[in-house]
């Protein structure tokens, strides 16, 4: 599957939402709503991420490509960005961490430059809710829908740059 297939789902998922989150009005409920969006923008995330490693480590060798299987099975929300950086992209050399790098800087200053806000930032925000949604039972309480939407599109951002530095 194409990496971008997969933020597809999510889109359907936060469209049919659109006009459910403006009718509710306890607050814990629509927290509720909130972190089941940072879950499953995460596990989004965690799927593309494995599509881009899946179709670089098969366009190098089938063997590689069994491996990379076997490695990134069991991902499961270990994507923060010195992860990705330190332990994921770091398996294929130092070369890709380079570019990875560096299209992160780039993706950042442009994105930043635009009035987007921070890539880097949104992704570890998003990675953060989830986290203490799933594992303390604790949902974002001190964001919006709007602005999880918002972080989850700008955070889709690092999966890009992950994408084009695994290119030869």
């Amino acid at each position: 599957m194409n990496y971008i297939d997969r933020f597809a789902l999510v889109e359907y998922y936060l469209a049919h939402l659109d006009p459910v989150m403006a009718s509710i009005g306890d607050p814990f409920v629509k927290s509720r709503y909130l972190g089941f969006i940072a879950v499953s923008a995460v596990t989004t995330y965690e799927l593309a991420i494995k599509d881009i490693f899946y179709a670089f480590a098969d366009k190098k060798h089938v063997i590689l490509g069994e491996f990379a299987r076997a490695r990134f099975d069991q991902l499961n929300g270990r994507i923060k960005l010195s992860s990705l950086r330190n332990e994921h992209v770091k398996m294929f050399g130092e070369r890709y961490v380079l570019k990875f790098n560096k299209k992160l800087e780039q993706c950042e200053q442009l994105s930043i430059t635009a009035g987007r806000g921070s890539p880097m930032s949104s992704w570890g925000n998003i990675i953060t809710w989830r986290h203490t949604f799933v594992h303390q039972g604790v949902a974002p309480n001190t964001t919006t829908y709007q602005e999880i939407k918002n972080t989850y599109d700008i955070g889709k951002e690092v999966v890009h740059c992950l994408n084009a530095a695994m290119c030869r």
